[in-house]
């Protein structure tokens, strides 16, 4: 068995990894969203703007046995590193997610990394049992669970129509008139990116990190036309509902839903995440603005028929949003944490 960098121009390693992917799905979390073929494809072409990436392949006989991908921010947050390692069913216990940590370390090395994290799914009271094994590997090389997001799932059409109706009158009672609400599919328009990459820039400053160690990124208007054409060259669209104060101008609050609108087969959207400006919380624009998109999701995309949105265990005011929306809980997934000396 030999462990080589991905290239996004061998067609036969990307597509084996990807049926990696699948098979590993299939065996640990088939109630979660299918990996999306097309998106992983053109994914490693065109990496984020913000993270620069990596991705190996453990390879026997021409065979792709497992597959991990790399990302390191490349703003902010600098001492970072992220993975995510799949090992087919079939080929597990032979030592080959150790040989990819123990490259995950040695290129986080390579590249000046010191905080370096690997997820896996776990068992949530009222979810989906999960195996521990995945669990027990990352505590065995010495990762420590650093951060637990609760998974959860929503039919689109979850609410009973006068239900929904009447809590979007509620919402839009306690807003009032001091809020303009904005929605768009696509691109942030241009009279807005400046505004949205203000509200952006505190994302990682008001949600909950656990013990990651993590600094706010400050975004500008051209990451964000960067991260716009990277979205669209992978095929995911956002469907965005905003606040703006109109006193101000300013955006202070934001949702989004991100789909795969070239593929009407998929029918799982993932939820973003929504953040209200703490100057104006108090005023349930966040379950207003999720009210709006949803009816604009239902509107302009038919043919999805969930959306699924993670949020962090201690994260009550959201979970309690997602409640109310009638989200219900999967599994959780564990982001597990080691600090490796500098």
């Amino acid at each position: 068995m030999e462990i080589i960098e991905l290239d996004p121009a061998d067609g036969d390693l990307v597509s084996g990894a990807f049926d990696v992917m699948r098979a590993t799905h299939a065996a640990d979390h088939p109630e979660n969203p299918a990996p999306h073929r097309n998106t992983f494809v053109k994914g490693l072409a065109y990496p984020p703007p913000d993270e620069d990436e990596a991705h190996y392949v453990a390879v026997e006989d021409g065979k792709v046995l497992a597959v991990m991908g790399i990302g390191l921010p490349n703003r902010a947050n600098l001492h970072f590193a992220w993975a995510w390692i799949n090992v087919h069913p079939d080929h597990r216990r032979r030592g080959i997610g150790t040989a990819l940590v123990e490259r995950f370390f040695a290129y986080a090395r390579e590249h000046g990394r010191t905080e370096l994290t690997l997820d896996t799914h776990m068992t949530w009271e009222g979810g989906v049992e999960r195996d521990k094994a995945g669990q027990l590997f990352l505590e065995r090389h010495g990762f420590k669970l650093a951060l637990t997001c609760i998974n959860r799932r929503c039919a689109v059409d979850a609410l009973d129509p006068a239900v929904e109706q009447e809590l979007l009158e509620q919402a839009q009672a306690a807003a009032g008139d001091d809020y303009e609400i904005i929605s768009w599919i696509g691109r942030t328009p241009e009279e807005l990116i400046e505004t949205m990459a203000r509200i952006d820039s505190t994302i990682l400053a008001e949600v909950p990190l656990g013990d990651l160690e993590l600094e706010p990124e400050t975004i500008d208007a051209d990451l964000k036309r960067a991260k716009a054409e990277r979205g669209e060259a992978i095929g995911i669209v956002p469907i965005q509902t905003v606040a703006r104060h109109r006193e101000s101008g300013e955006v202070v609050a934001n949702t989004a839903v991100f789909a795969h609108a070239d593929d009407p087969g998929y029918t799982d959207a993932y939820q973003g995440i929504t953040i209200v400006d703490p100057a104006h919380r108090g005023h349930r624009l966040g379950l207003l603005l999720k009210l709006v998109n949803l009816r604009l999701v239902r509107e302009r995309y038919p043919h999805l028929r969930a959306i699924w949105t993670d949020n962090a265990d201690v994260n009550a005011p959201m979970i309690g949003i997602n409640v109310t929306l009638g989200y219900e809980i999967v599994d959780a997934v564990g982001e597990f944490q080691i600090k490796l000396d500098s």
